[in-house]
């Protein structure tokens, strides 16, 4: 039986430093200004916790095939959505596989692992962006306010950094955030409904692809304030 496992694009940062041609980027501050040098280590270090427990979950299901008395095929990237033939349906309901914590773990990497390290690059970015708000908002002198009713959290403080940068964030980073958009609402999903996600939403995103947004909305906040001069370039 075939086992699938994706290590969701990422590199150690450090590959970063070597390799120009990677699928995405981390943030790397303009302004050597903090907190946003504090930005660039910070999601540099998440970039890599992510990469761990990936590489960990891997060695570890590689270790439970090796252990298994059925035989598995370990395949790097993701399950394709496909019907199964009849060979892999008689596998599927075959007792030493249904019940083989190789596919136990496959399913954990798979579904909560990934909306886990999902929630906490979101958790992380909004957090961010919620600092960097109230300090503009502070040096302008302009209310924070609150978020209205049906706007994220990310696009609520894009629109206030961006008034007091004098520019529209939400328009320069429209991709972005429509992006994030999306893939916050699967971890809503995911928060409020546990594990009983449908398995199509978990194809919908890749975390380098999560990470790279989250490190242009920081690149996009930090050019807007450079240019705005609350902070010097």
């Amino acid at each position: 039986m075939k086992v699938y496992f994706d290590q969701e694009g990422l590199v150690q940062s450090q590959e970063f430093y070597v390799n120009e041609d990677l699928p995405y980027s981390l943030f790397c501050s303009i302004s050597s200004v903090f907190p946003f040098v504090k930005y660039e280590q910070e999601l540099e270090e998440i970039n890599d916790y992510c990469f761990f427990i990936l590489s960990h979950l891997e060695d570890n299901i590689k270790t439970l095939i090796s252990d298994s008395e059925v035989s598995f095929e370990l395949i790097k990237g993701g399950r394709p959505q496909r019907e199964y033939t009849k060979e892999e349906l008689k596998d599927l309901f075959n007792p030493a596989y249904m019940f083989s914590p190789v596919l136990t773990w496959e399913r954990l990497s798979r579904d909560v692992n990934k909306c886990t390290l999902l929630l906490l690059i979101l958790s992380y970015l909004e957090s961010s962006l919620n600092e960097i708000a109230k300090w503009f908002c502070e040096k302008r002198s302009i209310a924070l306010g609150k978020k209205e009713k049906g706007v994220s959290e990310i696009a609520f403080y894009l629109r206030k950094i961006g008034q007091c940068c004098k520019c529209d964030l939400e328009k320069t980073l429209e991709n972005e955030l429509a992006y994030l958009n999306r893939v916050r609402k699967i971890r809503n999903q995911f928060v409020h409904r546990g594990w009983s996600m449908a398995e199509e939403d978990y194809d919908e995103f890749r975390l380098c692809e999560v990470i790279d947004a989250a490190a242009k909305i920081f690149a996009g906040t930090e050019k807007a304030a450079c240019d705005a001069g609350i902070i010097q370039n």
